[in-house]
């Protein structure tokens, strides 16, 4: 039970007044090799029971009544019919108020066709997130994709004549390696508002965590990393490996980078309300069967949660605004990290003014060496 002084903790936590809402759809046609989200291969279309679960769970939702994005990732959403994807966002919009909505779909480039795209617009979809990775066939072999290169030119350009919102993610470190220039050059040529570029990872629990030997060495990695700074001109890096036009920084993801609150549906989805991080039943079969039950759910410290917010707003190069910590924390922010601070500011990692603490380039490139020593 939730005593008074957890209650006004809480409200002090919520700076924002709106949540990020956060859909999860965990089916894809085909398992990347490198992917660790939650997901199913499926044959033919999405099952009801799914769909049914998904909207019973949004419906049942007991918390904050407005949201202002959301974000419909997976897995791959766009395998979702139509009607389904109705279905789903009408239950969003029964359960919450949405204010000026920044409203995402995740999209594979052979999903995309001209009927598909039209009828997102017409269920109010004003985003869509092209996972594109590379536009040269040889690294979307080695990536395990299901679309070549001729397949993203199509979806970019369709997405591009629809959306006015919209963006594609890459990946580099893939082999060859030395594709990723002329795959920047590529999506450079359909301007995109907004660029994800990931280093591929090679995760423990995927087949990809089996070829960790392949991975590139270090100082590829940080060149490779280096290249799409230097040659995303006209984008900010607003985030570690996020580029944007002015004003086309995603929403919803900032949520998370500012360590605000949000709700997830959805198998394997997580929330942060009330200063607890939730998560979802992951086994599709049991999310069905109780779409509404935690597998697990931690409640965080005030501590952990001043801590996590630091964290995260380094990774912005906006950074953290000291007056925006103390409005939310009642604290200053230098009495309560001023140690690290300071350390990290003499290695070169941050920089800091009467106003703002925020990351430099070198933070960037080495930011987990930022978490650490505020952990610490």
């Amino acid at each position: 039970m939730k005593t008074k002084t957890d209650r006004e903790q809480g409200s002090r936590r919520r700076d924002r007044a709106m949540l990020g809402v956060y859909i999860h759809i965990p089916f894809c046609r085909s398992l990347c090799p490198y992917c660790d989200f939650v997901r199913q291969p499926l044959a033919g279309g999405v099952p009801r029971p799914f769909t049914d679960a998904l909207c019973g769970e949004l419906e049942s939702f007991d918390g904050p009544a407005e949201a202002d994005t959301v974000y419909v990732g997976g897995g791959t959403p766009s395998l979702l019919a139509p009607d389904d994807l109705g279905r789903i966002l009408a239950a969003v919009r029964r359960r919450f108020t949405l204010v000026d909505p920044e409203v995402t779909i995740e999209a594979n480039p052979d999903d995309c066709a001209p009927a598909l795209a039209d009828a997102w617009q017409d269920l109010g979809v004003n985003r869509v997130s092209l996972g594109v990775q590379s536009f040269d066939d040889r690294v979307l072999r080695y990536l395990g994709r299901r679309h070549d290169a001729a397949g993203a030119r199509r979806a970019c350009e369709l997405v591009a004549d629809r959306f006015d919102n919209w963006g594609m993610d890459l990946i580099f470190g893939a082999h060859p390696s030395d594709a990723w220039s002329a795959t920047l050059t590529a999506a450079l040529a359909y301007a995109p508002p907004h660029l994800s570029t990931y280093g591929l990872t090679y995760e423990r629990g995927t087949p990809f965590g089996e070829r960790r030997e392949e991975a590139i060495d270090d100082a590829t990695w940080l060149r490779l990393y280096r290249q799409a700074h230097a040659e995303l001109t006209g984008y900010v890096r607003y985030e570690i490996s996020n580029f944007a036009r002015p004003g086309r920084e995603c929403r919803h993801n900032l949520i998370y980078w500012r360590n605000e609150e949000y709700a997830g549906f959805g198998p394997g989805a997580y929330s942060f309300l009330d200063g607890v991080r939730s998560r979802n039943l992951t086994a599709l079969a049991d999310y069905v069967a109780s779409p509404d039950e935690k597998g697990e759910a931690l409640h965080l410290t005030d501590r952990e949660i001043r801590t996590e917010t630091v964290i995260q707003h380094l990774r912005l190069k906006s950074g953290l605004k000291k007056k925006d910590y103390y409005r939310r924390f009642g604290r200053d922010v230098c009495n309560d990290f001023g140690p690290a601070i300071a350390g990290l500011v003499k290695r070169g990692l941050l920089a800091e003014d009467t106003k703002v603490i925020r990351p430099t380039a070198f933070g960037f490139e080495l930011n987990t060496e930022i978490g650490l020593e505020l952990v610490d």
